[in-house]
């Protein structure tokens, strides 16, 4: 089930933080925060990595692999600064926005070229390095009885960077920022979607205090 965390507290974290260590950390303490934020229907096998390996030119700060009937869902996260600005001024990508969708398009191009390779690497980390324990299997399928080992299976890719915050957006920003899922096949979405789903699935403590009594 988790551990609680108080919607304000973690309201008045988020507001504090500088670059992406301490909420690295805390999603680390609390994958089920980063899990349900993307996926609010659950699959039917879940997963989470920390720092997953495309090869050993890149590393992916968070994947996500979720089963559902027919298909397998590997959903790679670039975790940036929570004080970055996703545009600048002007209105161009930041430094550090620019650089994370090149990082994150070179994921994607290997992803395509190297598919069963990663898929082998998947099904090694779901038995060993899964950060959720939702799941524990060691011939892990999806609802139609696909293997994730079977090569036959398939393996839907998407692509993500969490960075900033909604509040330092402008509308304008909001809508360039839209274009980047269907130019680039990347959603971008500020730190703000965690609050939301903090605020969401902790309103009521009781059941979680009442859990860990």
């Amino acid at each position: 089930m988790g551990n609680y965390i108080d919607p304000k507290e973690f309201s008045d974290f988020l507001d504090s933080q500088k670059g992406e260590r301490e909420i690295s950390k805390f999603i680390e303490e609390n994958p089920e925060v980063l899990y349900w934020t993307f996926c609010r229907l659950s699959g039917h096998c879940r997963f989470m990595f920390r720092e997953f390996p495309l090869g050993s030119q890149y590393i992916a700060d968070y994947v996500i692999l979720n089963s559902y009937s027919g298909v397998w869902e590997v959903m790679f996260i670039e975790l940036e600064p929570v004080d970055d600005p996703v545009f600048n001024k002007s209105g161009t990508p930041s430094q550090r926005f620019a650089g994370s969708i090149k990082q994150v398009d070179d994921w994607a191009e290997y992803f395509d070229m190297h598919r069963e390779q990663i898929r082998a690497d998947l099904v090694k980390w779901a038995k060993s390095k899964d950060m959720l324990g939702y799941s524990r299997s060691e011939r892990i399928s999806n609802m139609s009885g696909d293997y994730l080992a079977d090569p036959s299976s398939y393996l839907r890719d998407s692509y993500h960077i969490l960075i900033g915050r909604r509040d330092e957006i402008s509308r304008a920003g909001h809508k360039r920022k839209a274009m980047y899922k269907s130019r680039h096949s990347i959603e971008v979405i500020s730190y703000d979607r965690i609050k939301d789903l903090v605020e969401l699935r902790y309103s009521d403590p009781k059941p979680w205090l009442e859990n860990q009594c």
